[in-house]
């Protein structure tokens, strides 16, 4: 393991101390700065982003106060390497957390401003997997620059990510399609829930939920019958949704020349 005295055992220790000390205050004040900064601007998206970055910012901090501190003792080269490393990892680290967070932020942002999610019950379902599926992937490939930085050969464990990779895809290969399906089916075909629909195979019932695999179909005689979305996609569906009615008030035309007595009731003779 590493040599060393007993005086520094302590400078070692006594800069992580310091680092944690100085980059929580001078992080917290960092993250204060730039808040209030964006604050001036019109928008308030980047309000949302930075106010989520304190801890990331703070980590940050740390990393950089004990990457500098580090230099200012006479270490020998192997714990000087090992501090590098160590510091280089806690970067890492950091950043995938303020990534994470921006990851959550943007989604959420995402799902309350966009008129074409906050419609569709489907988008919103999905929204959830597709943050997990993305965090997850960059977790991933946070996960082997770590174990590149310690030394490990990444490269069996890449050839394994893709092996694992290329299973899940076939794995999911019927119920991605289910779900691009549910999107064909709201978009192209222009269906939505109460429709009164009859499908090529003589089904007809009332569409009573379109979910991300499949979709929920009441028939006349009150059955349910559930259709995966692929498959109705493919099928000639007739609608047959309920018309709006207006009504319009009825315009009773006067002539100019009608005397008063004509436009009561029995005043025409």
């Amino acid at each position: 393991m590493l040599d060393l005295t007993w005086w520094q055992v302590c400078a070692f220790v006594l800069t992580a101390a310091v680092a944690v000390l100085g980059g929580r205050l001078l992080g917290h004040a960092l993250h204060r700065a730039l808040y209030r900064r964006v604050l001036l601007t019109r928008s308030s998206t980047d309000d949302q982003f930075v106010l989520r970055l304190g801890g990331p910012i703070e980590a940050i901090t740390m990393v950089v106060i004990w990457q500098a501190l580090l230099g200012f003792y006479d270490f020998p080269a192997s714990v000087l390497t090992f501090g590098r490393a160590i510091g280089h990892i806690g970067l890492l680290v950091a950043l995938a957390w303020g990534a994470m967070r921006l990851i959550d932020t943007g989604f959420e942002l995402l799902a309350l401003r966009s008129v074409w999610i906050t419609s569709q019950r489907v988008s919103h379902s999905l929204l959830p997997l597709a943050r997990r599926m993305v965090k997850t992937a960059l977790g991933v490939l946070i996960g082997v620059m770590i174990l590149a930085r310690l030394g490990y050969s990444v490269g069996p464990v890449l050839v394994l990510l893709a092996i694992v990779g290329g299973a899940l895809a076939l794995a999911a290969h019927r119920p991605l399609e289910n779900v691009l399906a549910a999107y064909a089916i709201l978009g192209d075909h222009g269906i939505r829930e109460g429709d009164t629909v009859s499908l090529d195979n003589g089904t007809i019932g009332t569409i009573e939920a379109i979910g991300l695999y499949s979709t929920r179909l009441r028939t006349l005689a009150g059955t349910n019958v559930i259709v995966p979305n692929r498959k109705l996609a493919d099928a000639q569906i007739e609608r047959a949704a309920p018309r709006e009615r207006h009504t319009q008030p009825l315009a009773v035309v006067v002539p100019h020349d009608a005397h008063p007595s004509q436009t009561q009731p029995g005043g025409l003779s």
